[in-house]
């Protein structure tokens, strides 16, 4: 069975190695993760990304021919908006995903919808050519569809979409989950005057994560962060919204709570850049 990755992804800078919007570690590791997860002949990757939530039922994009790109981002460089990433979509296959998805009893459509920057820009590094702006040729060949969220930020609800995955990863697919280990852009300014030095909370919340993951406390141990008052203070310093955590439990879901490898991490700003690999 194939491994499940989350990876942290930052912003549309991240693919440019040495931006000060992204880090050199988590983009060495996550350019090696394309060829990993393309020897591993999957046929299909599947990819939830912090970037689509949705209202009501958790949506799966459906796109024939080339999947298209979102920019959801705002007051960057023009090269970010011009910049692409050439994937195929699977409508059968989409229809597959929201079929075993309802099976589970998770409320689930298709939609068609391109790939937002949550997805396509860690993507581009780990399968293209993050030095081009545009390859004009599939960067990566295996179909890739993306799923959203789900509309309810209870950790178990996310946990719940990631083991109704399993069954599909069963099948050989390869599921990758893009967030972040630490997302709090409303402390930016702040970090950015500390020094060089990370917001104290961010070490703090990478290494509980770790030591969780690793230690095999799965779900119970995620779910201590709504349910332990010290926890929650640090969860919400850590996620002021969780849209950025959320796809490291569907992960976690989606690996039935298997055994976590830490692939990466660091620490910068008001962000974490952990990297975790689900066997």
């Amino acid at each position: 069975m194939l491994p499940v990755y989350f990876i942290s992804h930052g912003g549309p800078t991240f693919a440019d190695k040495g931006h000060a919007g992204s880090e050199v570690g988590a983009w060495d590791t996550v350019r090696k993760l394309g060829p990993q997860i393309v020897s591993s002949r999957p046929d299909y990757v599947i990819c939830i990304s912090a970037h689509w939530e949705t209202a009501n039922d958790v949506l799966v994009s459906s796109n024939e021919g080339e999947n298209p790109l979102v920019y959801d981002f705002y007051n960057f460089p023009r090269k970010y908006y011009e910049t692409k990433f050439h994937t195929l979509g699977s409508p059968a296959f989409a229809k597959e995903i929201v079929k075993t998805l309802q099976d589970k009893g998770i409320p689930a459509a298709v939609e068609s919808r391109g790939l937002d920057h949550g997805v396509w820009t860690p993507l581009r590094v780990a399968f293209g050519n993050p030095d081009v702006q545009d390859t004009n040729r599939l960067d990566l060949e295996i179909p890739l569809i993306q799923v959203s969220l789900p509309p309810s930020p209870k950790i178990v609800d996310s946990y719940r979409l990631g083991e109704a995955l399993y069954d599909l990863r069963a099948k050989n697919v390869a599921i990758v989950c893009s967030g972040m280990s630490v997302h709090n852009l409303q402390d930016m300014r702040r970090a950015l005057s500390n020094s060089d030095e990370p917001l104290p909370y961010v070490k703090l919340f990478n290494s509980w994560l770790t030591n969780t993951l690793t230690q095999g406390n799965g779900l119970l141990g995620l779910q201590k962060l709504e349910t332990d008052p010290q926890l929650n203070q640090l969860y919400r310093a850590a996620h002021p919204t969780p849209e950025h955590f959320l796809p490291l439990v569907v992960a976690l879901g989606a690996a039935r709570a298997g055994k976590c490898e830490v692939l990466h991490t660091a620490a910068t700003y008001s962000l974490g850049w952990n990297i975790y690999k689900f066997i």
